[in-house]
């Protein structure tokens, strides 16, 4: 067993809570490309000079499964957190150098998030100055190829959809090309053939469509 980065990213969330000092829990959820794996966990990046994009990182690591372990390849959801303390937001990395948000990197893809307030904080326009109020938060990036439908074709589905019909599920231009007919093939259960995806991605898939896929 060894401490491996999982496969793709699905979610990232980053909520403030309102403790003295403040505290920040950011969650993720993701897939790792067999079963097997235990011990999720999200590990901070330290940086020598605070990043331009004011953005902290994390890998989403766990614990592989053991040579000689059998496992299924299939997708399998996964879940990690971690919770920083006595958190400064607007001085995150120096005086007047606010935290502006948080990426979570999985092998197929990263995820970033913008601030959360915990559900009992008053509205931003009520908080005292110095609080929480002035951070803007991210607004929430729309779905892309890249980032969210790519991750879900796994190596062997691409191998597989090249031999049989001669395109790539990992090239943009030829999933958006045969986007309604994939679309209609995982709704039938069809695709892939060691197993269906998950109701969810299958929507998402069909939000990526809806939404203009992009790139």
């Amino acid at each position: 067993m060894s401490i491996s980065k999982i496969y793709t990213i699905d979610t990232v969330d980053m909520t403030l809570i309102k403790t003295n000092p403040p505290s920040l829990v950011i969650c993720s959820s993701g897939r790792t490309a067999t079963s097997g794996w235990k011990s999720p966990f999200l590990s901070k990046y330290i940086y020598v000079t605070p990043p331009e994009d004011g953005i902290q990182e994390f890998d989403f690591l766990a614990d592989s499964p053991a040579p000689g372990t059998i496992t299924i390849p299939v997708l399998t959801p996964i879940h990690g957190d971690t919770l920083l303390l006595d958190v400064d937001v607007a001085n995150y990395w120096g005086e007047g150098m606010p935290l502006m948000g948080v990426r979570v990197h999985g092998v197929a893809n990263a995820k970033l998030a913008g601030m959360k307030e915990e559900p009992s904080m008053p509205a931003p326009q009520q908080l005292a100055a110095g609080d929480i109020g002035n951070y803007q938060a991210m607004v929430p990036q729309a779905l892309s190829f890249e980032a969210d439908i790519k991750p879900k074709f796994r190596t062997r589905d691409v191998v597989c959809m090249k031999a049989v019909s001669g395109f790539d599920l990992h090239n943009f231009e030829d999933v958006k090309r045969k986007a309604e007919d994939i679309n209609g093939t995982l709704k039938n259960k069809t695709m892939p053939k060691d197993g269906p995806w998950p109701d969810a991605d299958i929507e998402l898939f069909g939000k990526w469509i809806d939404g203009g896929m992009n790139p």
